[in-house]
């Protein structure tokens, strides 16, 4: 039986229904790669937001350490309330989420842990994503999943051909993309 707490806690779905940064389409893909990841499985997340690829991911396993990177530690609780979001679903103590603030493209030059899901969601202009790509690809394990948020959206034009470009090499992951959600394989 749920308890009153229970029944007030933030989910994945009631934070789409409500902030609307992602849909529910793409949560299920978030949720479907988070059920194919090994065990002790290392995510690094660039960019925090709401938190509701976070939620996704501990909603469905917290056999996993998820890196969540942002430039932004909390100043604008209508974009970087990820903090927020966890306490409310009752993550903020799992130990499942280390959050960091800095610029993701300078706290991926020396990352030190090999990564088996790299998830893009945060500077969207060119010269952001470009930077991100080249110094994060590069720690994804071959085999690890790389996704992409606003990918194809129409208010982030330059974020598609950039992965178009530097992603070609990739394996295309039809399975767990949909809407404004790309998904490759690394390989090789």
């Amino acid at each position: 039986m749920w308890t009153r707490v229970n029944e007030t806690r933030m989910t994945s779905r009631r934070l789409v229904d409500w902030q609307a940064y992602m849909t529910h389409a793409e949560v299920d893909c978030i949720q479907n790669i988070a059920g194919e990841l090994p065990p002790d499985a290392i995510v690094a997340k660039i960019g925090a937001g709401a938190g509701t690829d976070t939620l996704a991911i501990l909603e469905t396993t917290q056999d996993v350490v998820v890196f969540s990177i942002d430039i932004l530690a909390g100043e604008s609780l209508p974009t970087t309330n990820e903090h927020l979001r966890l306490a409310e679903a009752g993550h903020d103590c799992s130990g499942c989420v280390i959050r960091i603030w800095g610029d993701s493209k300078v706290v991926g030059k020396k990352w030190p842990i090999p990564v088996d899901w790299l998830h893009v969601d945060g500077d969207h202009s060119e010269e952001g994503l470009r930077g991100d790509i080249n110094a994060w690809l590069r720690h994804v394990k071959v085999g690890g999943f790389v996704s992409f948020h606003d990918y194809d959206d129409p208010h982030w034009p330059k974020v598609k051909p950039v992965i178009d470009e530097m992603m070609a090499e990739h394996e295309y992951l039809p399975e767990y993309s949909a809407d404004c959600l790309r998904t490759y394989r690394k390989v090789e």
